[in-house]
């Protein structure tokens, strides 16, 4: 494995060589390991003082007991669902991956996936939209399900990374693309070549 920051400025942008596969990963604002979040560490202190300050109203009436254990478990899944970083997997003569890995402060313990197979991928895009004043862009896996209908699926959905980023990986895909489309011709050209030298024969 060989982690790489390819674009200067850029540290939550990275791209890891696996052998076979490559991961393009964004990491979520904040959820670095490597530095403690303040604002974080903040609400934790005021939370712990809290229930330190009220903990003999909140053991003597039950109502309020209720409340608190309902703050807290509210708390601890808003820590605990939080987005550490998405990241597209390009897996040559397989399809593309679309991961979202969630925890609390770089440490994953969800992850979501939706698999694109080749098959399938009709293109991959950037395209932009409309946030408030804001124009986006975000990249966008266009593909096809056995009903015939078009599917888009969203990749870095929930961070929205800036245009630079967006780029680099659109060129990596749209590579991943053409070399699987020229490797079906050859396999198509190659089969039709057997056939028609058994039909001679």
């Amino acid at each position: 494995m060989r982690a790489t920051i390819p674009i200067q400025g850029r540290p939550e942008f990275t791209i890891i060589e696996y052998p076979g596969w490559l991961e393009y990963r964004v990491q979520a604002p904040g959820s670095s390991s490597r530095r403690p979040n303040l604002r974080t560490l903040g609400v934790d202190a005021v939370l712990v003082i809290g229930v330190a300050r009220f903990w003999d109203t909140i053991l003597i009436n039950p109502v309020y007991g209720v409340f608190a254990a309902v703050l807290a478990l509210l708390y601890v899944y808003s820590r605990v669902t939080r987005v550490i970083w998405e990241s597209v997997v390009i897996l040559p003569s397989l399809g593309i991956q679309l991961e979202t890995h969630r925890g609390p402060s770089g440490i994953p313990l969800f992850a979501s996936r939706r698999f694109v197979p080749w098959a399938s991928l009709e293109d991959f895009l950037i395209n932009e939209g409309l946030r408030g004043w804001d124009v986006r862009y975000y990249l966008v896996a266009v593909s096809r399900t056995q009903q015939g209908a078009l599917k888009l699926d969203v990749a870095f959905e929930n961070i929205l990374p800036r245009f630079p980023i967006l780029l680099k990986v659109y060129h990596a895909v749209q590579e991943a693309i053409h070399a699987e489309n020229e490797k079906e011709r050859r396999h198509k050209h190659s089969i039709r070549s057997v056939v028609t030298d058994s039909a001679v024969d």
